[in-house]
């Protein structure tokens, strides 16, 4: 169990009869599906909508990340600019921006115990490699900390320099969670958990045997959509400490609870907790033949002793403190890495976070609801609406090219510590992998 979990106490639910007839039906309880019946809700108070859940709510990805409340956008600026105009990019991140305060507003108004601050966070270097990349790619609002602005954020060993993004907060997710699925019920959104809802081949849903009644249906499944080339699961694990002393947090720093990671490519995030607990995953996991999920794949040994040992080589002070937490989920990737959000009259969809999915799947379900609704606004407008990647190769080669990836970027993190430059390889891989 996530160290996430272990701090909250799970609610229980009374739905009510799950055969009625609804005008929204909703699979999936995770943050996507609560956040479409919140804003739904809120458009629309007298809405009867239903949420199924095939274990608790926040099963998935919801209850188990990284705890990062951020601005990040999976697919990078000079990508989307094939396709849109630098307004509408803008007005993207803008949109991503005001989501984490408004999220800030809902935590404070529903009265949510999850730890949220907002901190900023930090990319930090720890070679020469990763210092000159980061000096060549920050994005409008971040700001380069050079080594000694950056010690008075973070003590991590080696640190050259950092960059900083005032757009991230830090929580708790299943307290979210726990505290968003609250307030639905208390809104008069029924939440079926324990409930599994099969799709037929259209799109109707199916529980027990039988067909639900439902005038809409969303999917709101993420990295549990049986479509296994539309998009494939990434796994990443965690690793948290016990409470660090207060002498220890002083040679950390993160006085701001910065979230932070270190700058390679093999993807990392970490941020101390309320109770001055680090809390550092990664990826790196292999994937698994045909997009399936394999629940050893979140609890992998070898993975999360690798995050430990990196632990204590970004902060020797954490020495021989207990690891009291270790476990792992699965993020949906499409193959163009774009998050999406697709409605037609009776059906609807969205997902594709590759892990930045807290504010995302805020902002993305504000966009389903108002299409649903026919509203014209920004948000029924942005990047992802409507979005359609194209599927992911078939097997072998799919298998065969995920995981040559994810070697092939762990080797460019050991180029760029040996030349202090930037990595060829990664320059080589960027355009295939299409970022």
């Amino acid at each position: 169990m996530s160290l996430w979990w272990d701090q909250v106490i799970r609610p229980s639910f009374t739905p009510g009869d799950i055969n009625a007839r609804w005008d929204v039906l909703i699979v999936g309880g995770g943050f996507s599906g609560l956040w479409s019946a919140h804003h739904l809700v809120n458009s629309e108070p007298h809405l009867k909508i239903a949420i199924l859940e095939k274990g608790r709510v926040g099963t998935g990805a919801s209850g188990r990340n990284g705890g990062w409340a951020s601005a990040l956008y999976p697919v990078n600026d000079e990508v989307l600019g094939r396709n849109f105009s630098t307004a509408h990019i803008s007005t993207l991140h803008h949109e991503l921006r005001i989501s984490i305060d408004e999220i800030a507003h809902f935590v404070k108004e529903e009265k949510i115990t999850c730890g949220f601050h907002k901190g900023g966070s930090l990319v930090v270097a720890r070679n020469g490699g990763q210092l000159k990349r980061l000096g060549t790619e920050l994005a409008a609002n971040e700001i380069f900390l050079n080594q000694s602005q950056t010690e008075k954020r973070i003590l991590m060993a080696q640190a050259l320099g950092s960059s900083f993004n005032p757009d991230c907060a830090v929580i708790n997710p299943a307290a979210l969670v726990v505290g968003l699925a609250k307030s639905l019920e208390n809104r008069g959104v029924s939440i079926f958990e324990n409930h599994e809802g099969r799709f037929t081949s259209e799109n109707e849903v199916i529980v027990n045997g039988k067909k639900l009644n439902a005038q809409f249906i969303l999917r709101a499944t993420e990295a549990y959509h049986e479509d296994s080339r539309a998009q494939i699961p990434i796994y990443s694990l965690i690793v948290a400490t016990e409470p660090l002393s207060d002498s220890q947090i002083s040679e950390i720093g993160l006085a701001d609870r910065e979230a932070f990671s270190d700058a390679s490519h093999l993807v990392t995030y970490a941020q101390r907790t309320e109770d001055n607990r680090l809390v550092i995953g990664g990826r790196g996991a292999p994937y698994s033949w045909g997009s399936r999920r394999q629940d050893s794949l979140e609890t992998r040994s070898k993975n999360h002793e690798g995050l430990r040992k990196m632990a204590r080589r970004w902060f020797p002070v954490v020495g021989k403190s207990k690891f009291t937490h270790a476990w792992g989920g699965a993020v949906g990737v499409a193959r163009d890495w774009s998050p999406y959000v697709r409605v037609n009259s009776k059906y609807g969809e969205m997902g594709g976070y590759v892990g930045d999915g807290v504010t995302l799947s805020y902002l993305a379900a504000h966009s389903i609801a108002d299409l649903l609704l026919g509203k014209k606004s920004v948000r029924a407008q942005l990047p992802y609406a409507q979005w359609k990647s194209k599927k992911w190769e078939s097997e072998p080669w799919r298998w065969l090219g995920v995981n040559s990836t994810i070697q092939l970027t762990k080797l460019a993190d050991r180029e760029e510590f040996l030349t202090h430059r930037p990595s060829v390889i990664m320059q080589a891989l960027d355009p295939i992998l299409g970022r």
